[in-house]
């Protein structure tokens, strides 16, 4: 009996002893950083959030087709209900399987977690909520969030995240006034979307796939290539490519163009003409190539894939090109090959003249939006108005705007106000709220002075909406709302950017969305490099238009003054290889050396002999040709020069800090900027009015002008009447 008693005792102390050993390490035991917060899911919770990991790694593990879409960095979302924005691009070709949220965040450890959430929605359909985590030691919480393939559509996707965070459980406005309501979210969130090529991702309608595309959105892979001769026609062609590339690339640029002896990739868009094509590539076509017009054909070799543009004329190609650069008509090709003809291309560009909205310059808000704009909460309400304009787009002294607005009744009238910027900070109007205007009125304003000329492609409306007593948001409101009718109108006329500044590139290149008037001069046999830069400077210029401009490619040669002295020039190449960067060498912000190969002394750069070889310059100016275009010259004096400079103008983020009228880039890659002139600008070939029309034009103050001169004339001739008959009295006096 004590024997069984004993047992039994000391069974139970070590249980005992088990179970605070247990409840010790489960105390001791840390949340890995950056996983899933399971310890505060439920069951349910994490087998789902497990899941969505395996799902969201699986895929790329397996080699499946797949792309990330982030927010590019760190984004915080502060107050009691946040809402962040993140927009996801399905091309024609990618047909999406799944998707995956994967959120990385940290949350403010004053939360209140019990009731501060986060949810998620696609394209405006919510599909999941979850608790916010908020964590002591300041690690990361991960979420991984299943998104319903069914959500997702061609296009543009909207992925918003809606935060609900609060400090306090009342309804007063502590939460509003307190800065500690924050959640940051970490720059490793990304949406996943997995995707299978579609079926007919061959046929041209897919174009720009596979030289750019989710795998490949840089063209790091992909080649645009002419024949070895490289025939003017073809580098026209060529360019015209590059130009309508501009619109798809991402933020990096790292297509080649180059000759076809050069191409190794596995994309080859090559363009020429039939007598410089090789056999090989001619025996790929299973259509002949015409006498006249182009043939457009998507062939394999291999593992190579291409896009062939063959003709017998020189003009064809540049019409193929024009044809590929138009996505409204690219969008109608659905077949692998197609023919062009000659003279397509300007029937396209006399329609687009004639019906086209941008270029026309009257725009609706339906039009834009294709409803009006609501605005609806206490406070500063704003909203930004993206417009269908050219990217070159300056304002011009003809614009007007128009907006019919109305707003509810239960304001501050004493404090409540709209105005109007363009782009984000520029002001143009300001209104003052009324009563009476509550139930509807008409703004109507012109565009101040100081803004003409200012380049921008969106108008931000920023409504102040005060109600007397309300120093916070409460939930339990009446909330003010204001609202811009669908038939608001905005008469944007075409203004025109003349001011030479690299920042205001790709003006005067690009006008209304079109290449004006541009000639690109090459040395007589470009390198590789020489060809690729060109490229991706055209790529550059030509972002955001359309490829009915005039454009044209020559050799250094077969430059003359008095044929393309009145376009606006490019000047590409090595210092000593382009016989035309000496012929405007004494022009040149930056010379070079008699021997053109380094730069020369400068008042605005002092050179080693070192630095003034490796440097490279990027330099716009007037042309010295005709004071009413442009010149812009790209050189170096050596192949790593261009490289250099490439590698700058590669980059979006470095595109945008491009500013005045030089950028010098050294050898190792550092850039500065300089400015030669206190302010340039071309030159406007307008014709003076004739006394006359000066006149017709001015009736008014030049009547009021005769009339008070008239006036003036007849009381200096009564003055002098006046002071004579005085004159001859005295002298009758004296007698």
């Amino acid at each position: 009996m004590n024997t069984r008693y004993f047992t039994s005792r000391l069974l139970a102390l070590m249980l005992a002893a088990l179970l605070v050993f247990a409840c010790a390490a489960a105390e001791e035991t840390e949340i890995p950083s950056g996983v899933v917060d399971n310890f505060v899911q439920s069951e349910i919770e994490k087998q789902q959030s497990a899941g969505d990991a395996t799902a969201f790694e699986a895929g790329a593990a397996a080699g499946e087709y797949y792309a990330d879409f982030t927010f590019g960095g760190v984004q915080t979302l502060s107050g009691i209900t946040t809402t962040l924005s993140l927009y996801a691009n399905l091309p024609k070709y990618a047909k999406p399987v799944s998707a995956v949220l994967r959120l990385s965040y940290t949350a403010s450890d004053l939360i209140l977690t019990d009731i501060s959430s986060l949810t998620y929605y696609m394209n405006g359909t919510p599909f999941g909520s979850s608790k916010i985590v908020a964590r002591s030691d300041g690690a990361q919480t991960v979420l991984y969030v299943s998104v319903p393939v069914e959500l997702l559509t061609t296009g543009y996707n909207l992925l918003e995240i809606l935060s609900y965070v609060r400090l306090t459980d009342d309804e007063g406005c502590r939460d509003d006034y307190n800065g500690a309501n924050w959640v940051k979210i970490a720059d490793t969130t990304c949406l996943r979307i997995y995707y299978e090529i579609s079926d007919d991702a061959d046929e041209l309608y897919m174009y720009p796939y596979p030289f750019i595309s989710l795998m490949n959105p840089d063209g790091a892979e992909s080649v645009v290539a002419v024949s070895d001769a490289a025939d003017e026609a073809e580098l026209t062609a060529a360019m015209m490519l590059m130009a309508g590339m501009g619109n798809s690339l991402s933020a990096q640029n790292a297509m080649t163009l180059c000759r076809l002896s050069d191409a190794k990739s596995e994309n080859v868009l090559y363009v020429g003409l039939k007598k410089n094509t090789p056999e090989h590539l001619l025996s790929l076509l299973t259509q002949s190539v015409p006498a006249t017009g182009a043939l457009v054909q998507r062939v394999t070799d291999g593992d190579t894939s291409y896009l062939l543009i063959v003709a017998e004329e020189e003009a064809a190609l540049s019409e193929a090109a024009a044809l590929l650069s138009d996505t409204s008509r690219v969008a109608q090709l659905h077949t692998s090959q197609t023919y062009v003809s000659v003279g397509e291309a300007q029937q396209y560009a006399l329609a687009s003249e004639t019906s086209g909205l941008t270029l026309a310059g009257q725009y609706t808000i339906k039009d834009i939006s294709g409803n009006g704009i609501s605005f609806s909460g206490p406070f500063t309400q704003k909203m930004t108005i993206y417009l269908p304009v050219a990217k070159d787009y300056v304002l011009s002294s003809e614009s007007r705007f128009s907006f019919d607005i109305r707003y509810s009744e239960n304001l501050d009238f004493d404090r409540s106000l709209v105005t109007f910027y363009w782009g984000t900070n520029i002001p143009l109007y300001s209104h003052k709220l009324t009563k009476e205007g509550a139930t509807g009125e008409t703004l109507t304003f012109s565009v101040p002075a100081d803004a003409i000329g200012e380049a921008g492609s969106s108008i931000t409306v920023v409504f102040d909406l005060e109600i007397k007593d309300l120093d916070c948001t409460v939930r339990s409101m009446n909330t003010p709302w204001a609202y811009i009718a669908a038939n608001s109108s905005l008469y944007l006329p075409a203004g025109e950017n003349t001011t030479l500044n690299l920042a205001n590139l790709p003006a005067p290149f690009q006008r209304a969305s079109r290449m004006n008037n541009v000639v690109m001069i090459l040395s007589d046999d470009a390198t590789q490099m020489e060809l690729t830069l060109a490229g991706r400077i055209m790529a550059m210029l030509g972002a955001g238009s359309t490829p009915y401009g005039l454009l044209k490619v020559i050799r250094a040669e077969n430059f003359q003054a008095a044929a393309h002295g009145n376009s606006n020039l490019i000047v590409v190449g090595l210092s000593d290889r382009n016989s035309v960067l000496k012929q405007i060498n004494p022009y040149l912000h930056f010379q070079y050396t008699d021997d053109m190969t380094s730069l020369a002394e400068s008042t605005k750069l002092v050179m080693t002999t070192d630095y003034a070889h490796e440097a490279s310059v990027l330099q716009l100016m007037k042309s010295p040709y005709n004071e009413t275009m442009a010149l812009l010259t790209a050189s170096a004096a050596t192949e790593a020069g261009l490289q250099n400079l490439m590698a700058r103008l590669s980059t979006e983020k470095n595109r945008w800090s491009l500013g005045k009228e030089a950028l010098v880039v050294d050898g190792y890659g550092g850039a500065s900027s300089y400015q030669f002139t206190v302010s340039t600008a071309l030159t406007q070939n307008a014709e003076k009015p004739s006394f006359a029309d000066v006149i017709v034009q001015n009736r008014e103050p030049m009547t009021l002008l005769l009339v008070g001169m008239g006036c003036m004339l007849v009381l200096l001739l009564a003055a002098v009447l006046l002071l004579v008959r005085i004159h001859h009295r005295r002298k009758y006096d004296d007698k």
